[in-house]
Order: C-alpha cells, then structure tokens, then sequence
C-alpha cells in the first residue's frame, strides 16, 4: 500500500499522460478500438442488409442476438486458455479468425442466391470468436497499467470503444452506399487486420495458473472462486442488467427507416451519436481520476442512460434523436467501467481470465437485447419497446 501511495505523490503528472506514456496501453487502446469498431461495423452492415432485404425486426434482433448461445460455453473455456497462456496469445487467435470469418461473409453476400440465414449463421460463428477476445482484453488491462489507475484505463478503453461505435457504423454506412455491404465485410477485414498489427505490440508480464487440472475442472475452480467472494459474486449480478442497454440497438435502424426515413450515412450517424456520448462519459471519468465509491458511478450511469433512452422513443425529429442518444451512450461508461475495475482489482491473478470470462458471459446481455428488442418491436411496436428498455 505504501509504495501505491508513494508512486502516486510521485508522478504528479494526470492520469492520461501516465496511461499514453505506456506503449503497452497505447497498442492495447488501438487494438481494442479497432476491434469493437469492426464488431460495429459488422453489425450495422448485416443489420442494414437484412433490412434491405426484407426481412422482419424478428430477424435482424436474431441474427445480432443468436451469438449468445455458444458463447457461454465458449467465453468459460477462453477464461481458462487466458489463464494458462495469457491475454495476449488468446486475442492474436481471435483477430486471426475474425479477418477470415469478414472475407468469407463478404463472398458469400456477392452471391445471388444468399439468403437471411446464411448471415444469422455466420452472425454466430463471429459473435462465437469475439467471445474469445472480449475476456482477453479485460485481463491485459491490469498487465499493463498500475493499480491506482485502473479505472482510468477502464475508461480509455471505454473510449476507444466509442471511437469504434462511432466510425465503425459510420464507415459501414458509407460502404454500404458506395457499394453494397459486402465492400463493407472486406472493409471489416481491413480493420480486423490493423487490430492485429497493434496486438503484436503489447508487452505484458502473464502469471500463469500452475493447476495442471483439466479445462473443465479450472471451469468449476473458477466458479467456485467467484460464488466464494461476495463483491465478484454480487458485481457479475449487476452486470447482466446490461441486457437493457443491448435492447437500443435493433431500435436504431428501424427508427432510422421508419420514423425518421433517413438514409445510410445519416442512420451511421446515429451510431456515432451514441459512442460521442460514450466518449464524452469516459474522458469525464479520467478528468475526475475515477470514482472512490464505484456504487455511485453504477447508479449515475443507469439513470442518465434511462433519460437518454425515453427521449429517443419520444422523439420523431432526426436531430432531437442524435440529442438523446448522445446522452444515452454518456450512462453507459459511468456504469461499466466501475463495474470492470471492481473485478480486477478484487480478482486474484491466477483467476483473473475465468473471472472476466465469467463477465464476458453477462456482457453477451447486449445480444439478448438485441434479439429481445427486435421481437417486441414486432410484437408490441416501437414506443412500448423503449419504455420496457
């Protein structure tokens, strides 16, 4: 604790110099934006796709949400491999298979005779690999960066993400419209690439778990573990309320084609809109060097998300919408990054890939989101489907 403290009366310069400073972090930030701004720009391509193709609500939620099914037992198997050959390795494997499922979506997209499920099927298989890497990151976070500035490097990361929400859909948009959205998948492996080339740059120290148990006797090591620590145990809980904040996005392209009859770029835009907001909220949590009491950060994110979200079901106006959702992305990294610095800074090491796989698993609520927001659209319309969000 004392040479925490020491380091910290130290370096007296602020957070965001100390974070880029480390060429680790900076490599680690890239690969992280450029990663979820590929998974944005996948799913706003085949969203707008099936769309276009004229296929239901139903469909386009299911093929976003579908990819939740084999990730739970994929993310638990990942947590392990982390554990043993560490963050690093895992998201290398990942970005690998991500640049082969992009080229091969976008073939298949330039044949005539594709139809929605062939996209659902290949949706799965890439939602299946990004389960690999989600928990990866995560781990890499603490490798790279001291304790003290965890949550600052949380939220840069949440930063990075928003960057990718906001050009990944954008640049999809613009694809889309140049072409058509298989020049968006070959795109997508274009910077699936570049992910890959900023990986290779990260150096981070892995101690390795020295259990020579099998994988599926770690699995349960690992769940024992959390189930054994109340503030892991309790914070996973809390996690899987994301699954309100997934049901957004199917309500995006719809509102953009069917209430404010608005075209490829601009429907781009409105992605952007949500990760400007993102970005807004996490720069504002490095500015105040995170929150001591994480519950308030939880809380504060949770009730502007709700505002921002009921603004946007009301609204029929297409600038009023970028307004709201703006103020919808700010919740969002209030409320995760409190979440993810409380299970790395309460995770032993040795347990750390299990505990974030575990995370991973609830963060795929996104997807049950989407898939649950594109039946109550078709079920009970667009408006209702806000308000139960």
């Amino acid at each position: 604790m004392s040479t925490e403290s020491e380091s910290r009366s130290e370096d007296k310069r602020s957070p965001l110099r100390r974070l880029f400073s480390s060429r680790s972090f900076v490599a680690l930030f890239v690969s992280n934006a450029l990663g979820f701004g590929g998974e944005q720009m996948r799913l706003a391509a085949q969203s707008w796709w099936i769309l276009d193709e004229g296929g239901s609500k139903t469909e386009m939620g299911i093929a976003a949400g579908l990819r939740v099914v084999p990730v739970v037992i994929i993310s638990l198997y990942a947590g392990v491999l982390i554990d043993r050959v560490g963050g690093k390795r895992v998201l290398i494997l990942e970005r690998l298979l991500l640049i082969f499922l992009a080229i091969i979506t976008g073939l298949i997209l330039l044949i005539d005779e594709v139809e929605i499920w062939h996209i659902v099927v290949l949706a799965t298989i890439a939602g299946s690999t990004i389960a690999l890497g989600t928990p990866a990151t995560q781990t890499l976070v603490p490798a790279v960066v001291p304790k003290d500035l965890l949550q600052s490097a949380n939220s840069m990361n949440q930063l990075g993400f928003a960057l990718g929400r906001t050009l990944g859909p954008l640049l999809a948009g613009i694809l889309i419209a140049v072409r058509n959205a298989a020049l968006a998948l070959f795109g997508l492996a274009l910077v699936y690439l570049a992910a890959l080339i900023a990986t290779f740059g990260i150096t981070a120290k892995h101690q390795r778990t020295s259990s020579s148990d099998s994988a599926t006797r770690q699995i349960a090591d690992g769940l024992s573990y959390i189930r054994g620590t109340p503030v892991l145990m309790w914070t996973i809980l809390m996690a899987f309320s994301v699954i309100f904040f997934g049901m957004i996005f199917p309500l995006i392209p719809v509102y953009a084609r069917d209430v404010l009859d608005v075209g490829e770029v601009k429907f781009g835009w409105m992605w952007g809109a949500v990760a400007i907001g993102q970005a807004t909220g996490a720069l504002a949590i490095v500015a105040r060097g995170g929150f001591q009491r994480k519950s308030r950060g939880v809380a504060a994110g949770a009730v502007i998300f709700g505002l921002g979200l009921i603004g946007f079901g009301l609204s029929e106006n297409y600038w009023i919408s970028l307004a709201f959702l703006f103020v919808t992305g700010l919740g969002f990294p209030l409320w995760v990054t409190s979440v993810v610095t409380l299970l790395q800074d309460h995770s032993k090491p040795e347990y750390l890939g299990r505990v974030m796989a575990v995370y991973a698993i609830a963060l795929q609520g996104v997807s049950i989101g989407w898939m649950l927001g594109g039946v109550l659209m078709d079920s009970i319309g667009n408006f209702p489907t806000v308000l139960v969000a």
